[in-house]
Parts: C-alpha cells; structure tokens; sequence
C-alpha cells in the first residue's frame, strides 16, 4: 500500500519505524506540494519522546 499517495489515513494504526518508536496515526494529513507526496501525523506510543506528535512518511515504516 503506497501511503504517499492517500490524502487521508485512519486514525488509530500502529507502525513500527526504523528506529524502533512505535507510533498510532492521528488521522492528520498533510500534502508536501514540493515532492507531490502526502506524510500523516503520528503520536509515539512506545519509545522516547512517548507522546510527542510528527508527521511521518509511513512507506517508511512497518504495519504492526
């Protein structure tokens, strides 16, 4: 599934990234026009900085 392409993503979807956070979409997305690609907000559920918020190419990471 190409998440860059999907202008929105639900809420609540857990991914592992590379540096191992475990993160839950916030169903916030964002259109980067530059590189016609769109990244999703993310809140870390598991890992240092739990709580924080970010956007996150999710092509990058892992489903859990």
């Amino acid at each position: 599934m190409a998440y860059v392409e999907m202008g929105s993503v639900e809420a609540g979807l857990r991914f592992k990234t590379r540096s191992g956070l475990v993160v839950e979409t916030t169903g916030n997305t964002q259109r980067i026009e530059s590189h016609n690609l769109y990244v999703h907000e993310v809140v870390i559920v598991e890992g240092p900085g739990e709580g924080s918020k970010y956007l996150l190419n999710l092509d990058a990471a892992e489903p859990l």
